[in-house]
């Protein structure tokens, strides 16, 4: 009998932990909206509060990108907490048309708001991104993360959405 207080004690402080954890993450997430867990620092990128309709996370995936309600452009209000140097390259200018759920800048440029959308949850049911079997393997938490992606990508169909290998 002792031993199974025991280890209800240790699984209770483990769960506890874990919660605490989960909870201070969750409401450190910028990207994270809701009316439970406003960010009281939406003027750093906004020009104005946005409005939430409910008390779901606000997701903009399928939302109409307004850049002239951000107080920076696509890529210096992302650089304002992500290093710009990681991943896709920005600043290119497309020539060829692209689906409008891939917004462009005013100049026809790639933007981080062109494949990320900037408010949703940051953990997927699926995998949302191209991975390799090593991730498989070594980083499932990998595979569970949406990076806030406008489309699918776990076998590149956002990639070659541009990048048409033909």
């Amino acid at each position: 009998m002792k031993k199974s207080t025991t280890l209800l004690l240790i699984a209770a402080g483990a769960g506890l932990l874990f919660y605490g954890h989960v909870a201070s993450t969750a409401s450190d997430n910028p990207h994270a909206v809701s009316r439970q867990n406003m960010q009281s620092d939406c003027a750093v990128c906004h020009l104005s509060q946005p409005e939430l309709k409910d008390d779901n996370v606000l997701s903009s995936k399928n939302l109409t990108l307004d850049q002239s309600a951000f107080k920076l452009d696509g890529v210096a209000m992302c650089a304002s907490c992500h290093n710009p140097n990681q991943g896709h390259k920005v600043g290119l200018n497309i020539d060829f048309p692209v689906p409008a759920d891939l917004p462009l800048n005013e100049e026809n440029d790639i933007t981080c708001l062109t494949c990320h959308y900037t408010h949703g949850k940051l953990d997927s049911d699926r995998p949302q991104a191209s991975h390799s079997f090593m991730d498989k393997l070594m980083n499932s938490e990998r595979l569970r993360k949406s990076f806030l992606l406008r489309r699918n990508n776990s076998d590149g169909e956002l990639c070659l959405t541009c990048h048409n290998v033909n």
